[in-house]
């Protein structure tokens, strides 16, 4: 598995999770821990190297292990 192919696994996966929570792009950029719409769009189509502080944020705004985000 190259680079693009792992961003790309993980945001599908990131994706996932967050629609198994119900929760829409535009949830993700409310309240604590928020994470911008646009950010979000590019690290789900695997078009962002996302950072530590994004999967940290997603993790805790999504209630789930930072490794859930990234077990891919």
């Amino acid at each position: 598995m190259d680079f693009e192919e792992f961003l790309i696994k993980v945001g599908k996966n990131i994706q996932k999770v967050r629609k198994e929570k119900g929760l829409t792009q535009e949830n993700m950029d409310e309240g604590d821990y928020a994470v911008p719409v646009r950010t979000l769009q590019d690290i789900e189509a695997g078009r962002a190297n996302f950072t530590a502080n994004s999967i940290f944020k997603l993790s805790k705004r999504l209630k789930v292990k930072p490794k859930d985000l990234l077990d891919i």
